[in-house]
């Protein structure tokens, strides 16, 4: 038995995903609404490419049901998604934009 101390960054980022999706299933079921969306905050940094495969299958497999959205800086991810709202930060003489780009 392991304690969750060795658990590499990848592995810690996988067990947060598992709680955070069982946590929603828990919430959507007590519910009279379903979930309509799912944000995943970063945390792609830490896996390796295998990691990266497994995590983007369940959200695959996720966005069948709901709507996913990542926030991420990883260059692999950002290759895969289909349809990204890119937020480009304030500056000194304009504010913050977002551009919607579909592939």
């Amino acid at each position: 038995m392991r304690t969750a101390r060795t658990l590499s960054g990848g592995e810690t980022f996988l067990v947060s995903l598992s709680l955070a999706l069982a946590l929603s299933g828990a919430i959507c079921e007590q519910s009279a609404r379903p979930s309509e969306f799912f944000f995943l905050d970063e945390g792609f940094g830490t896996l390796d490419e295998n990691l990266v495969e497994t995590v983007m299958d369940v959200l695959g497999k996720l966005s069948q049901s709901f709507a996913v959205g990542l926030i991420s800086h990883v260059e692999e991810l950002k290759r895969r998604i289909e349809r990204k709202a890119i937020v480009t930060g304030a500056t000194e003489t304009s504010g913050s934009s977002v551009k919607v780009e579909c592939f």
